[in-house]
């Protein structure tokens, strides 16, 4: 008996492994579906992006590929990898974080992957909005189940800041650097962001979930003015387009790996890479918290991720959150 349904993913796999014309029978048959679920399969194909030239004589062969392939992105991961044991992808949806820390509530795997082509809510640092245009950039969060206590959460971020920025440079060979916390930026301007939510209790983390926004392909033109002015993103920087599953999937391996290594040789590894990337410590900076505004030296990070600061009188500061700006020097 065929199958009513049919995930369109089996036919895209299908599609591409054949490379010219297959039948609607042909696809029917070997799926064990009816060929109405087959065009209906076809139709969603098309509509998330897939070129698919049809023939009454010949049947359906794929063209083009979207640049953000689930099928693809789970074929090129290792299957032996904690991160990305489960991918799944919305069209649409509030927030990836807020899907992904409801999933995590109800008990998915670690390395469960939540990626949306769009989000209406995208979330930022300090309750800010991230802005989420459809087929340009990368939204993605992941669930992790970190043996660790609520204190040393910062660490997650840090490594994902690292897995962000390797990722990047591999991909695409931009020069990217951190700012502190969390900002993947290349000179002053902002290509990604992560934000990290945790659910605890006193002594350990039961989950958390990172979220990370990477702009890909999006224009400048593309965005609002008052983004433009501090944005970035890899086309812009490129001059080309960049395939968003070859990014996703270096970002998932660097953070499985760097995630391995976090739990194997301690947080220590990951601030030391994190300091080789980071584009402020040695800097002056301004740090801009609520009503608190600080101007000092940034002399580096604590065990837990704090910026410490050194003062104009010589004392030093640690801040555990807040907006960097690099300091102007007068020429």
């Amino acid at each position: 008996m065929s199958r009513g349904k049919i995930d369109r993913d089996e036919i895209s796999v299908l599609l591409k492994e054949n490379g010219g014309f297959l039948s609607g029978t042909a696809i029917a048959s070997r799926l064990g579906v009816t060929r109405t679920a087959v065009w209906k399969a076809i139709r969603l194909l098309k509509k998330d992006g897939y070129v698919i030239e049809s023939s009454p004589a010949k049947g359906y062969r794929l063209r083009l590929s979207p640049d953000l392939c689930i099928p693809d992105l789970r074929k090129i991961l290792s299957p032996g990898s904690i991160m990305g044991r489960e991918i799944l992808f919305f069209e649409s949806v509030s927030s990836t974080n807020t899907v992904a820390m409801e999933m995590a509530a109800q008990g998915c795997a670690e390395g469960t992957i939540v990626i949306a082509e769009t989000q209406t809510t995208g979330k930022g640092r300090l309750g800010r909005s991230w802005i989420s245009p459809a087929g340009k950039n990368l939204y993605m969060s992941i669930v992790l189940r970190p043996a660790m206590s609520p204190r040393d959460a910062t660490a997650l971020t840090l490594l994902s800041a690292v897995a962000c920025a390797s990722a990047i440079r591999h991909s695409s060979s931009v020069a990217v650097t951190i700012k502190w916390p969390n900002d993947i930026i290349v000179g002053d301007r902002k290509l990604g962001g992560i934000l990290t939510e945790i659910k605890a209790d006193m002594d350990r983390i039961t989950h958390a979930v990172v979220g990370i926004g990477i702009n890909v392909n999006l224009a400048l033109a593309d965005m609002p003015d008052e983004i433009a002015v501090i944005a970035t993103s890899i086309i812009n920087q490129t001059g080309e387009p960049s395939s968003r599953t070859e990014l996703a999937g270096e970002v998932i391996r660097e953070f499985d790996k760097w995630y391995g290594l976090l739990k194997t040789k301690g947080k220590q590894v990951i601030i030391d890479e994190w300091l080789a990337m980071s584009s402020t410590i040695g800097k002056q900076v301004l740090v801009s918290a609520g009503k608190v505004h600080l101007k000092g030296s940034a002399e580096g990070i604590d065990d837990e991720g704090l910026l410490i600061l050194k003062l104009a009188d010589g004392t030093y500061r640690k801040v555990s959150a807040g907006d960097v700006t690099i300091a102007r020097t007068r020429e």
